[in-house]
């Protein structure tokens, strides 16, 4: 293990692409905070900050699998800084805005969309350069320490947020943010890589976008163990909707306790998908798509049944508590390993030609199912409460899993196969 991390540290593309990546981080969870505080100060409702929330994630769903064929007929490397640029000035028009009084909750919804619409050309670039970076027998430990130290870097930034905004305003913690994303450009410039653009001197035509587009969810629809991650992550992805919508709820109704038991929750699942993360390098070759299935669904039906189950230990506060932090860390630990499983599945079954298309449209979606999700769930909570959904969350994860086992062909004969259709 020591080897594979002194060869990843070794490789200069892969610690500039690591450090760019950190230091995006770092800016993204403090900007994550201001801008909240920012929308709810300048409004003072609520409504606000759910219409931004939703312009964010609307690029993501509808531009990014259109986006992904573009991305292959140019440079990933002068996508992603561009990207990067485009966004610094995004950010740096709403510190100003903030700091000279022209600011708006209008104008922080148009540079919002700006953002997110870069950010839906940055990502599948940032997927598809990839390759270039890494070797194939390293894609488990490089992404692992990408996860682990995106994670930490989260925490601190999330932690020391409140302090930068207390110094320098909220105003200078988006200029914090903006710094981050003019030196993630300067790191990636700088890298060194073969010419990736597909077809670069062939200039824009629609006709080929047009092709490429349609080859790519050819692409994707053709390839069996491609289908079946994808179904996976769908899955994962919507499963925990529940858990991330109605935290509050859950812990105000099931555990009858106060804002510390979101922090518990909140901290112990942050720490053990880290950890899960972390341990994913030392496990990777002896995990299969089936016993990544069962670990998954079994973590989540465990999670979602027994935290109903348990109620009547719920009187005494500190049993709660305690119930609720071996609950949140098991599950934290099963999505943070299954979720990297799935993700080096994922860019290992993807041929070159095809990682920024396939991506785009995986990541598409993958946030599409999150807010259909949490409408189906909006309207069961008219006729059921929250318990109900949990439970209803835990046996679809069991359903889930005996449907994909006897229906998709997973057992280790048929899995060999379809690894070397996937090769």
């Amino acid at each position: 293990m020591k080897a594979e991390y002194k060869q990843l540290f070794q490789n200069r593309n892969f610690t500039k692409d690591l450090a760019a990546s950190i230091i995006n981080r770092f800016g993204d969870s403090i900007d994550a905070i201001a801008s909240s505080w920012i929308v709810y100060e300048l409004t003072g409702e609520a409504s606000w900050s759910a219409i931004i929330y939703a312009i964010n994630r609307l690029p993501t769903i509808f531009l990014t699998p259109l986006a992904g064929p573009w991305v292959e007929r140019h440079s990933k490397k002068g996508v992603m800084v561009a990207m990067d640029l485009i966004r610094a000035v995004c950010v740096g028009v709403l510190a100003t805005g903030l700091l000279m009084g022209f600011l708006s909750a209008p104008l922080i919804a148009v540079l919002t969309l700006i953002i997110s619409s870069a950010e839906a050309f940055r990502i599948p670039a940032g997927t598809a350069v990839f390759p270039h970076i890494v070797s194939e027998n390293l894609y488990g430990e490089a992404m692992s320490l990408n996860q682990a130290t995106s994670s930490i870097t989260e925490l601190v930034g999330t932690g020391v947020a409140a302090a930068i905004i207390a110094v320098i305003g909220s105003a200078g913690a988006i200029y914090v943010d903006m710094v981050t994303f003019l030196l993630s450009a300067l790191l990636i410039s700088t890298l060194h890589l073969p010419e990736d653009a597909n077809h670069a001197a062939e200039g824009f035509s629609l006709a080929a976008y047009t092709q490429d587009l349609k080859e790519g969810f050819l692409y994707c629809a053709s390839k069996k163990r491609l289908v079946l991650v994808t179904i996976m992550v769908l899955f994962l992805n919507g499963i925990l909707v529940p858990m991330n919508s109605l935290k509050t709820p859950m812990v105000k109704e099931i555990f009858h306790g106060d804002a510390w038991f979101l922090s518990v929750f909140g901290m112990t699942l942050t720490i053990c998908m880290l950890l899960g993360s972390v341990i994913f390098p030392m496990v990777q070759k002896k995990m299969t798509m089936k016993k990544n299935l069962v670990f998954i669904c079994v973590g989540i039906a465990f999670f979602h049944l027994l935290l109903v189950a348990a109620t009547p230990l719920y009187n005494n506060l500190w049993v709660g508590a305690a119930v609720l932090a071996v609950l949140s860390g098991v599950l934290g630990f099963v999505v943070g390993l299954g979720n990297m499983y799935l993700s080096v599945e994922m860019m290992r079954i993807i041929d070159r030609d095809y990682l920024a298309r396939a991506s785009s449209i995986g990541s598409a979606l993958g946030s599409a199912i999150m807010p259909v999700t949490a409408a189906l769930i909006t309207l069961a909570l008219q006729f059921t409460g929250v318990s109900e959904i949990f439970l209803a969350a835990g046996v679809a994860a069991i359903l889930f899993c005996g449907v994909l086992l006897t229906r998709s062909g997973l057992d280790e004969e048929k899995q060999e196969a379809v690894i070397s259709e996937a090769a």
